[in-house]
């Protein structure tokens, strides 16, 4: 292996371990300067450089006309020098981005896991760990039995990281079928896996649905408490729509803040306070000031 070679093996393993803890934005400029670097004669290099760049982009949630541009190339590539491991690469990435733009079609996944079946365990935990996540897909387009299958072929091949996260695809499962016991101890055994190998982006998914059951159980603070790090977690895995996500859940729990002080003030009045108190609280939470103090327990 020749020097150079050397050096981009070595690069490109570091940017593997940025997207492996969902630092996203590291792993992309990383493959990036690797792209830009590429010589035009390495048509290996350029087509799989492209191809990493792009699947980053999906997980970034960057413009589909970049991406698709990049996974176009890298087709073209693919189909010039025969080279059937990048077509195989070329279609995971492109089934990933069809399916984040809407298109639920499953049939590129299944085409992908009955080449790779046998052949590349990578494509067959790839397919598997996209077709098993339920929040990706309308619920008449999924089937449960994915998510049990991911976590098999998981546990068979003792990938620590795919078993957490088949751990919470099943605890969507079960939150979808009203099950909140079972889908709060899939959540806290997958948020520890994923909080001891520091991946970002997988810890705040399972701190959000976490925080969505405290809220609609009404323990709020501890809805909150979720959510704000969560947002935190969504931040450094440059997801954008997702920190959205979180900010409208942060401006409704105020609201909720602000109807529970409501619904205390109404339980004191229910007990019979002492005459004056009551009175004397509601002066102090006026509505105004109810407004206040939830806006100041969320951006405490």
């Amino acid at each position: 292996m020749s020097d150079g070679a050397r050096d981009y093996d070595i690069i490109g393993s570091q940017a593997e371990v940025h997207k492996h803890k969902s630092e996203y934005l590291e792993a992309h400029n990383i493959q990036n300067q690797l792209l830009q670097a590429s010589p035009t004669h390495n048509s290996y290099h350029l087509g799989f450089t492209s191809i990493n760049v792009a699947e980053i982009e999906v997980l970034m949630g960057v413009p589909k006309n970049l991406i698709q541009e990049k996974i176009d190339a890298a087709y073209t590539i693919a189909k010039g020098g025969q080279n059937k491991m990048l077509m195989i690469a070329c279609d995971l990435i492109q089934a990933d981005f069809n399916l984040r733009e809407g298109d639920m079609s499953s049939f590129l996944f299944r085409q992908c896991l009955s080449v790779g079946w046998g052949k590349s365990s990578e494509a067959v935990t790839y397919c598997l760990e996209r077709l098993g996540d339920s929040s990706r897909w309308e619920e008449s387009h999924h089937l449960s039995s994915w998510a049990t299958v991911f976590l098999a072929h998981s546990s068979k091949g003792k990938q620590k990281l795919e078993i957490h996260k088949a751990l919470q695809f099943l605890g969507d499962l079960f939150l979808r079928e009203n099950d909140e016991v079972t889908a709060v101890s899939l959540f806290t055994l997958a948020l520890e896996g994923f909080t001891q190998m520091d991946i970002h982006r997988s810890r705040a998914e399972c701190m959000i649905r976490l925080g969505d059951i405290s809220s609609k159980n009404e323990d709020l603070l501890r809805a909150l408490e979720l959510w704000e790090t969560a947002r935190l977690l969504f931040e450094r895995s440059s997801q954008t729509k997702r920190v959205q996500d979180v900010d409208e859940r942060l401006v409704k729990i105020a609201e909720d803040v602000k109807e529970q002080y409501k619904r205390d003030l109404a339980r004191l009045a229910e007990l019979k306070a002492p005459r004056g108190k009551v009175e004397e609280v509601g002066e102090d939470l006026s509505e105004d000031e109810l407004g206040k103090e939830a806006a100041g327990l969320v951006a405490a």
